[in-house]
């Protein structure tokens, strides 16, 4: 059974750190960690996804051109993608944003095309860092479900939040 693990600390916990290690941004000094009890590595980051707290889409370019070109990054054939990404965009109601620019998206848009392209690969782990920072109350509740709707269709999810409420609300442990 899938769980979802909040990830709670204050600032200089090491909450960020243990995210990089798991993402391999940052090599560990010493020690090792395991997925699915093999050595973590490179082969393994296609089957994690990672919403950072600090997101980043290209501005230039246009939204389902990165949208594509980020889920192929993660292992997905074009024909798939593309169908997957449909599939998210319009559950998300933003299909008509697909050839526009990043630049002219919200910040609230920007942040559905972020958690979309994260989980569209259909990922086993997924680490999410503060995933309803830049959500609207009725956003925030369309992000809960879907994180919950990932768990129960066999992710594991890692959250990490300043917001003890939503720890409360969504994880297990």
């Amino acid at each position: 059974k899938r769980q979802i693990y909040g990830l709670l600390g204050p600032n200089g916990a090491g909450k960020t750190t243990f995210i990089r290690l798991i993402n391999q941004i940052t090599k560990p000094d010493k020690g090792e960690i395991l997925f699915y009890n093999q050595p973590l590595t490179e082969i393994h980051t296609q089957k994690i996804g990672y919403l950072p707290e600090e997101r980043g889409l290209y501005k230039t370019m246009k939204v389902g051109e990165q949208a594509m070109y980020l889920a192929q990054l993660k292992g997905m054939n074009r024909e798939s993608a593309k169908k997957k990404l449909s599939e998210w965009f319009d559950k998300f109601d933003i299909l008509d944003w697909w050839n526009k620019k990043v630049a002219d998206l919200s910040k609230g848009m920007a942040q559905k095309v972020q958690f979309i392209v994260t989980v569209v690969h259909e990922p086993e782990l997924l680490i999410l860092d503060e995933p309803f920072s830049g959500f609207d109350p009725i956003n925030t509740e369309l992000i809960k479900q879907e994180i919950l709707e990932l768990k129960k269709n066999g992710a594991t999810i890692i959250f990490s939040t300043h917001n003890m409420q939503s720890v409360e609300e969504v994880c297990d442990y």
